[in-house]
């Protein structure tokens, strides 16, 4: 039995890891105004709480409904017990924070690999935690709503599955696998590209001898049923979202170059998922017993390169971004002396920190602070009482004739979604309950200008509306 000492500590160690791992996903849970990345999947999960009516919506503005919007509205509906009110932007962040820390909690669910998990020491799931705690892409998942956050969780439970039909072969396990794969095609069902790098992987990592001594084809079945069944029921149920993208590969040397720079520098965490990638290579030899090892050896490469016929990865993102601390972790402890595992680990935590402010901290320098947001959501909720004499209810110019920007439109949305009933987002300009018009435009409703807001703090947009004949005298 190992001392009470060394449990602990590493106990300690956890509860540290997760501390920090909350305290660099907190920073913008209280922020009122989402970011335009997270925008379209906060409307869509409001539109599920708040029972907004979206038909008349452009499309992009709002996500489709999916098991992670609906999760993420219950969960909303549950904090916010104001029913007067809709909930807030934090009661809808606060669940992909809790996501995102589950994460890290559940890696050392991965286990030693004495007892058929992937670590070689009792101290590789701990630093497999700190890798991912600061991790640019899974901080950065925390941070905003997105479903990455989910993605990440479910790939995560898709290895735990795995490991446990390995040690304990189950038709429990091999259900849970099912479920968790059609889950997964039902938030995006390009996790079906995921699924077509990992197959051939897990046949390199398991051994096609041992895969013909423990096939049982009765848990093979029984994970296809799960599948289906619980994708059929969430499509019968309409929360099945999005559609399979076919891969398509840049022939642009300059732009292939930066998406492959980009893979490296965040979802790759600055080449450290190729590091850990070499060391586990070249340590597992491809040895009957480091089957982990291997997986994740054929894994990494399959993804990396899939990835690349994908814009910024697609699904594939997620197991490059998830298999980066973890095969990191596997990789140091391999390294039989402890000292040296804290020393090398010590450097990579240090470098990954100063990594995360370097990358993640550019996406803050356009950000206006609290009360510049405070002041945007102010400046448009003097537009609710506009009376709905025009349809649209609220248009949306863009900067330029040929584009718009589905998720600038979905941040502005955001303040009036309660009284959203019919948008529009375009460069031509007709007459509107609300209009919200870019300054740098020359458009000039005949309506009273409410003020200035700031999307961002080189994006700024001017608010008009028809208010009530009782409050025109009031309106500057």
């Amino acid at each position: 039995m190992r001392k009470l000492w060394i449990v602990s500590i590493e106990i300690l160690v956890f509860l540290a890891i997760i501390a920090m791992g909350i305290g660099f996903r907190s920073p913008n849970v209280n922020a009122p105004l989402p970011l335009p990345e997270e925008a379209p999947a906060l409307l869509g999960a409001a539109a599920i709480a708040e029972g907004l009516n979206t038909n008349e919506w452009p499309e992009g503005v709002v996500e489709r409904p999916s098991p992670f919007l609906l999760s993420s509205a219950l969960f909303a509906r549950f904090l916010h017990e104001d029913s007067d009110s809709p909930p807030p932007a934090r009661c809808y962040r606060i669940f992909g924070l809790t996501l995102s820390v589950l994460f890290l909690a559940a890696i050392p669910a991965l286990g030693l690999r004495r007892r058929g998990g992937v670590f070689e020491t009792a101290d590789g799931p701990l630093w497999a935690m700190a890798f991912a705690a600061v991790s640019p892409a899974l901080v950065w998942s925390g941070i905003i709503f997105t479903p990455f956050a989910g993605q990440t969780f479910a790939f995560l439970a898709l290895l735990v599955a795995a490991r446990a039909y390995a040690q304990w072969p189950t038709y429990v396990a091999a259900i849970l696998f099912g479920t968790i794969v059609a889950i997964g095609i039902a938030v995006d069902p390009n996790v079906l590209w995921v699924l077509l790098a990992l197959v051939p992987a897990m046949a390199i990592g398991v051994g096609w001898t041992r895969l013909c001594l423990y096939w049982r084809t009765a848990h093979i079945v029984a994970m296809v049923a799960a599948l289906a069944l619980v994708w059929g029921a969430l499509a019968w149920m309409g929360w099945c979202g999005g559609s399979l993208e076919l891969p398509a590969f840049n022939t642009a040397t300059e732009d292939w170059l930066r998406e492959s720079s980009w893979r490296l520098v965040w979802l790759c965490a600055g080449g450290l998922a190729v590091l850990a990638w070499l060391g586990i290579t070249i340590w597992g030899g491809w040895r009957n017993d480091r089957r982990w090892a291997r997986l994740m050896a054929a894994a990494f490469p399959l993804c990396l390169i899939g990835s690349l016929f994908f814009d910024k990865g697609g699904a594939l993102a997620v197991p490059l971004a998830c298999l980066t601390p973890l095969m990191g972790g596997v990789a140091l402890s391999t390294i039989p002396k402890p000292w040296i595992r804290g020393v090398l680990g010590g450097l990579v935590l240090i470098f990954l920190t100063f990594w995360l402010y370097w990358t993640a901290g550019e996406a803050w320098e356009n950000i206006p602070d609290r009360d510049t947001q405070k002041a945007t959501i102010a400046c448009l909720a003097k537009a609710h009482t506009a009376p709905a004499t025009h349809n649209p209810r609220i248009r949306i110019l863009s900067d330029t004739p040929d584009a718009w920007d589905p998720e600038a439109c979905a941040t502005l949305l955001w303040p009036l979604r309660a009284v959203a009933t019919s948008v529009v987002c375009d460069y031509t300009y007709t007459e509107a309950d609300i209009s919200i018009v870019p300054t740098d435009t020359p458009w000039e409703p005949r309506q009273h200008g409410l003020g200035t807001i700031e999307l961002r703090k080189d994006r700024t947009f001017r608010v008009f509306a028809d208010l009530p004949s009782n409050a025109k005298g009031g309106v500057q």
